[in-house]
């Protein structure tokens, strides 16, 4: 691919509590090593969200801090972490724009519960205070390439079709996660503790969320995850090229 194909994929960073920006460098290389161009994305003014959307070509959500429960109606759990309540407020309203653009979207970790948030559903604010059931490791104390748990795909995932594994262990580093699903989601992946592990858009060309970091097992030579961000950079390229 030239260089002036690559699609440009925006990719946004956990915001400090000083303000400052930090990324792991995994998701750039991922992007990088799948053909496309990574953009850290900074907060922006709110009337400039929609020229941003407009001219990245793909946009990935990365991990973070806890999100603020007063974005889907809930009280703070006296477990809750640390939040930033501005970088919650822009990524909702910049994955709402990037959908209403039916531009590729991926979230990662917390970009995953944050897409369903922003679509209307809802999150555990801690996982061991508040599931119900046989919890499982889902903050693994391992380096981050271990794989602590099993994930299952839906037979009709996008995500299925797209790795072509059914079952498989993954790294899991949080203590929130996906509570009630927005009805514009499907299930496309739960751990074998019935906890949702990837969702997908029922509206859109390209758009999932997913809880763990496939971006550490990509760059070890794993071809399952490497296939996420190729075909995710494919479909930014296919939508760069319709919008020339």
């Amino acid at each position: 691919m030239s260089n002036e194909n690559k699609p440009v994929i925006g990719i946004t960073a956990r915001v400090e509590e000083d303000q400052t920006y930090s990324l792991d460098p995994v998701y750039g290389r991922a992007i990088l090593q799948a053909g496309g161009l990574p953009l850290i994305v900074p907060i922006v003014d709110k009337e400039d969200i929609p020229l941003l959307c407009e001219r990245l070509d793909g946009l990935i959500v990365t991990g973070g801090g806890d999100i603020n429960p007063t974005l889907y109606g809930e009280e703070p759990h006296l477990r809750l972490g640390a939040v930033y309540p501005g970088s919650d407020e822009y990524e909702k309203e910049l994955i709402l724009k990037f959908l209403e653009l039916d531009k590729p979207f991926i979230g990662m970790c917390r970009g995953l519960q944050m897409l369903n948030i922003s679509l209307g559903g809802t999150n555990y604010q801690d996982l061991e205070a508040q599931f119900e059931g046989n919890l499982h490791q889902h903050k693994q104390m391992a380096m981050r390439t271990h794989r602590t748990h099993s994930v299952t795909l839906e037979d009709e995932s996008l995500l299925y079709e797209i790795m072509k594994e059914k079952k498989f262990n993954v790294n899991s580093f949080h203590h929130q996660g996906v509570k009630d699903v927005s009805d514009q989601l499907t299930v496309a992946a739960y751990a074998a503790d019935g906890l949702v592990e990837a969702l997908e858009s029922k509206h859109h060309q390209f758009a999932m969320g997913i809880q763990w970091h496939p971006e550490e097992f990509a760059l070890q030579g794993d071809d399952a995850s490497m296939n996420i961000f190729k075909r995710f950079v494919d479909e930014c390229l296919v939508d760069k090229k319709q919008n020339q």
